[in-house]
């Protein structure tokens, strides 16, 4: 049976069971097929064996439920994953590593596109398939959102071409629509760089993640109007965060890093082969 685009996106939780990854799978084609996207058939084969691949790293390596999204963005289809793991995948020498690897990899060889991004339940994996031009397109439509309510009226507000979601709804219980419009977030990731980090109250080793990376968030029905409008939040390493950045801020906290890492390259490392220096001539 046909079903409408505008039910893009579409989510549903998927269990850490055995049968629940088929399940999930079966969905997400049904669900495509259903929209009579322009996909050849060879193409509803990777999003099948892409989605199974991303589905089950996500609850084998987490033993947890995860959260898919399907959405259309007007000329791909893009899968997200969600689960409760911050770890997030990486490239190492060509080739990927992390949860996965021969998951990944095919991500990497058969997907459009595909990325990773933080999430407050964990992280989220996607990947998109269709036609490709050297430049992805953006995550949603841009010019508006509308959410329809079950008693007909609707409320509609600026959707940013940046925004990675639409929040366009319809058939909301009227009670729910505030609590609709209080969590319309719309957001664009942005990474940071890797750098080794420990936390050895938290966790033995090291681990390679990224620093300040963080999102540009809009919440245009906040309580507080200065995040009414878009700012920058900033992850200073896992769960830390430099939160509700203006423009002004936001050039502030560059200054202070550019400073910070001149002072690190002219004092710090200078100072640091000097000691090295000293102490192999000084042998205990």
């Amino acid at each position: 049976m046909m079903t409408d685009r505008r039910t893009s996106p579409y989510g549903f939780r998927v269990e850490a069971e055995s049968e629940a990854v088929p399940e999930a799978r079966r969905k997400i084609l049904a669900l495509v097929r259903g929209w009579d996207v322009t996909l050849p058939d060879d193409t509803l084969g990777d999003l099948e064996l892409l989605s199974t691949e991303l589905i089950t790293n996500a609850v084998r390596h987490t033993d947890s439920s995860c959260a898919v999204v399907v959405r259309w963005t007007g000329v791909r289809v893009r899968v997200e994953v969600t689960d409760v793991s911050p770890a997030r995948p990486q490239r190492c020498h060509g080739a990927l590593e992390a949860e996965g690897g021969r998951g990944l990899v095919l991500v990497e060889s058969l997907a459009t596109a595909w990325g990773s991004a933080p999430d407050p339940a964990g992280k989220t994996v996607w990947f998109e398939l269709g036609p490709s031009d050297g430049t992805p397109p953006p995550w949603s439509t841009p010019g508006k959102w509308t959410i329809t309510t079950d008693s007909g009226s609707a409320t509609s507000g600026y959707l940013p071409a940046w925004a990675e979601d639409d929040p366009t709804e319809a058939h909301v219980p009227l009670d729910q629509l505030p609590e609709r419009l209080a969590g319309i977030n719309h957001r664009n990731f942005f990474e940071g760089p890797m750098l080794p980090l420990t936390a050895p109250d938290v966790w033995e080793g090291v681990e390679e993640d990224a620093v300040f990376e963080g999102s540009i968030d809009c919440n245009p029905y906040d309580p507080d109007p200065g995040l009414r409008v878009p700012v920058v939040n900033l992850q200073v390493c896992v769960g830390r965060w430099i939160l509700g950045l203006d423009p002004q801020r936001v050039a502030e906290v560059a200054a202070k890093l550019r400073t910070h890492a001149d002072f690190l390259d002219e004092k710090v490392r200078p100072a640091l082969i000097a000691a090295r220096e000293d102490w192999a001539a000084h042998p205990a």
